[in-house]
């Protein structure tokens, strides 16, 4: 029962810890590794599931010993009590030394086996790349300083205890001898019968005892606390961007979008984003342009929410997106990004990732909506087929449409398309091309372009530079203007002519 009980507490508290992982802002993942939190969530909380499962028990068992054995031992002869209580002041003074040396040892220590796990985990995602430069050696060295780290700081809180619990001991025996001294002496005094004296010291042993069990526990629940203290400064934080307290629910969306006057920065770094004002019509599929660092991306995530502007605001038919619940918010905004992630599961349950009640039907119809249908009923499991880590058994552009598939499966009112085309070959991004032909209509969408050519068609386009709007207008308007979007686009124009033109150069 008492196991099943600390189990219960742990698993209560693991996936307390994981669902307000799932409500922290984008900007706390921005500055704490995957690896980190993965080892606050299963290595910090099994620290503290040893000391509730086992400790808490053993715990209560000793200290009731204690008292027994102590009530015991004032019972046999008072005289002789008091001296045994002679080194337990001793004893709770170095208890309480040795627990403000060693408790940052244990944190150091948790705060090392995060390093490992960060370092595993940074690793392993970059297997190919580690691979592709032959840099094996090299990660091995760098897991082996972060093991080293984690060994030394293990070794300090072990030479604490190694030092700490024999001097436990050597007092324990001194009250010991004292007793035995002492009762002799009473003996040979007829102060004291032998019987008395020989009961009196078997239940001394009973006494201390239970002292040596709970500086063991101790230990244990030290490092406990050195976990529990990193389990609980991460549910202490906070998210920056929540519901205000008048928010309300977006129960139908037309889809018209507006930025009035907006700055932005992440966290104390430069603003990328200055003075940014343009609107999105109702249906209108408006693209952002310009050169990498120009403020493209910031503008999606705006618009999502994943961050809030500084200065200025974003609306949603008129109402500051602040003022929208986030679940609603989200309910009607998709998107698909260049770097597409999927779940390590099948392509069914990425699909239905954004739409768990879709029918058969449904699923079907927006998997051929995006081009993926084909290739999908070509698999060897159809809509089960295992994709492995991020997708990895798929091609760039297969990938793609799964993303791109899943989103017209949410049907949102509005879709964000983040450079979706930009990775893909000429092939896949006629596909998508033609996917999105289809899937924009209706909706209002903002498109990310690496590509130039794939926008020319937008109802209006948005030149950004160093997060200034510097141009607004359709393909026509701003090419006989002359201006940054004419010169992006010429210039990609004469890229692809030089490739075309030199075959050799291009392989």
């Amino acid at each position: 029962m008492r196991h099943a009980l600390g189990q219960r507490f742990i698993l209560d508290l693991r996936v307390r810890i994981y669902g307000y992982l799932q409500q922290l802002s984008l900007s706390f993942f921005e500055r704490t590794s995957t690896g980190e939190l993965m080892s606050r969530v299963t290595n910090d909380v099994n620290a503290l599931e040893q000391f509730v499962t086992h400790g808490s028990a053993l715990t209560v068992v000793a200290l009731l010993r204690l008292v027994g054995a102590a009530i015991i031992l004032f019972l046999l002869d008072a005289r002789l009590a008091l001296l045994v209580l002679i080194p337990v002041p001793i004893l709770a003074v170095l208890l309480r030394r040795f627990n403000t040396r060693v408790r940052p040892v244990y944190r150091r220590v948790r705060g090392r086996l995060g390093d490992i796990n960060a370092r595993l985990q940074d690793s392993l995602s970059g297997i190919q790349v580690i691979q592709a430069f032959g840099q094996q050696d090299r990660e091995l060295e760098r897991f082996a300083g972060e093991s080293e780290n984690y060994y030394r700081a293990r070794v300090e809180g072990i030479r604490y205890w190694a030092t700490f619990f024999p001097a436990m001991g050597l007092l324990a025996s001194m009250g010991t001898v004292i007793v035995l001294g002492v009762g002799a002496t009473m003996v040979v005094n007829d102060s004291l019968s032998l019987g008395t004296l020989v009961a009196f010291l078997s239940y001394v042993i009973s006494f201390y005892d239970p002292i040596h069990r709970l500086t063991e526990i101790d230990n244990v629940f030290q490092e406990a606390i050195a976990a529990g203290e990193r389990v609980f400064e991460l549910l202490d934080e906070t998210s920056d961007i929540t519901d205000a307290p008048d928010a309300v629910d977006l129960v139908a969306s037309d889809g018209e979008v507006a930025f009035h006057e907006v700055h932005f920065r992440y966290g104390s770094g430069d603003k990328v984003l200055h003075d940014v004002s343009f609107a999105m019509a109702p249906g209108e599929v408006v693209a952002l342009v310009g050169p990498s660092g120009a403020g493209k991306t910031s503008i999606a995530n705006l618009l999502c929410r994943f961050y809030d502007p500084i200065q200025g605001k974003v609306s949603l038919d008129g109402c500051d997106l602040c003022k929208i619940k986030l679940d609603s918010l989200r309910n009607h905004v998709a998107v698909v990004l260049q770097d597409a992630f999927l779940f390590n599961s099948t392509i069914r349950e990425n699909l239905l990732y954004g739409k768990p009640e879709a029918t058969e039907d449904e699923l079907v119809a927006a998997a051929r909506a995006a081009h993926a249908h084909d290739f999908i009923a070509g698999l060897p499991d159809g809509y089960n087929t295992q994709i492995g880590e991020r997708g990895v058994k798929l091609s760039g552009g297969q990938k793609q449409r799964v993303a791109l598939a899943r989103a017209i499966l949410a049907d949102p009112r509005i879709l964000i398309l983040d450079e979706a085309t930009s990775s893909v070959d000429a092939e896949a991004e006629y596909l998508i091309q033609q996917a999105l032909e289809s899937v924009l209509e209706g909706r209002t969408a903002l498109v990310i372009a690496h590509r130039l050519s794939t926008i020319r068609n937008a109802d209006k386009i948005i030149a950004l530079e160093d997060g200034h709007v510097i141009e607004v207008g359709d393909h026509h308007e701003l090419m006989h203007r002359g201006g940054l979007y004419s010169q992006l686009y010429h210039r990609q124009l004469e890229l692809a002519t030089t490739r075309d033109a030199d075959p050799a150069g291009q392989a």
